[in-house]
């Protein structure tokens, strides 16, 4: 009898040190299975996002400085991510995808773009602002090297620099097109002061101030040729002289507006 009741407790011993090593292995795997659905959410928002500010800027991008850093972000996401999600052919079909759109050819940078809305600058300038903020973030890990992260920067002010001139830069185009010279000449002299001013220094900033004193030549020439045949060409160059300080290119645009 002493003998039953021992190995009725050794037995009820073992089935109760099973229990626990199958509980503790189950609440483990439960435990594993959590942190790697928390990792896979938490990876795939980040490769979302990026995403979302690479698709964001594509319409005014024309250098490809932020957009390969944000590819590079964007696809070693992916590639983590592929390792925790239960989908691993589609994330890698998003790597494919992400490859062949770093491949496409950029838009080309131009002296005579089309107008934007001021909504459609707020939000261009919205998202230059989360991708600065980003590159912010990717420096602060270590993902780029602070000059990389300079240059980067400098594009994005200048992205910003050059939506903020073009309201002021379309219409000086369409004036010098339907010849009206003289707020022409006044807008491009507010645009280059704003080139001239920045310390940004970009390829663009460069093209685009050679454009304007071609503009301002092509405004000038009639003018100075005319001048060349009159009696006192030394008064009619005084007139050609605009007092810039008084007339702010909003007036201008305003007045433009009421003529047409």
């Amino acid at each position: 009898m002493p003998l039953l009741q021992i190995l009725t407790i050794f037995a009820l011993f073992i089935i109760v040190v099973i229990s626990v090593i199958v509980g503790t292995r189950a609440h483990q795997k439960e435990r594993e299975a959590t942190e790697r659905r928390f990792k896979n959410l938490q990876l795939l928002n980040r490769a979302d996002r990026v995403q979302h500010h690479i698709a964001g800027i594509k319409n005014i991008n024309t250098d490809s400085i932020v957009t390969d850093v944000l590819y590079d972000f964007y696809v070693d996401t992916l590639r983590d991510l592929a390792n925790y999600s239960d989908q691993p052919a589609e994330i890698e079909e998003r790597i494919t995808k992400a490859e062949a759109e770093r491949n496409e050819e950029l838009i080309e940078f131009t002296t005579t773009p089309h107008s934007y809305s001021f909504q459609e600058k707020a939000k261009y300038k919205e998202r230059l602002t989360k991708v600065a903020k980003l590159l912010l973030y990717m420096r602060r890990k270590g993902r780029i090297s602070h000059s990389h992260y300079k240059a980067c920067y400098d594009y994005i002010r200048w992205l910003n620099l050059w939506l903020q001139l073009n309201r002021q830069l379309v219409q000086a185009n369409n004036n010098i097109n339907s010849g009206d010279m003289r707020v022409a000449q006044s807008l491009y002299t507010v645009i280059m002061s704003h080139l001239k001013a920045t310390s940004i220094d970009r390829p663009e900033r460069h093209q685009a101030i050679d454009y304007i004193e071609k503009q301002f030549q092509a405004i000038l020439a009639p003018q100075l040729v005319a001048i060349h045949n009159e009696d006192n060409p030394d008064d009619q160059v005084a007139d050609l002289v605009l007092d810039f300080d008084e007339t702010s290119d909003d007036q201008l645009l305003d007045e433009k507006d009421a003529k047409t």
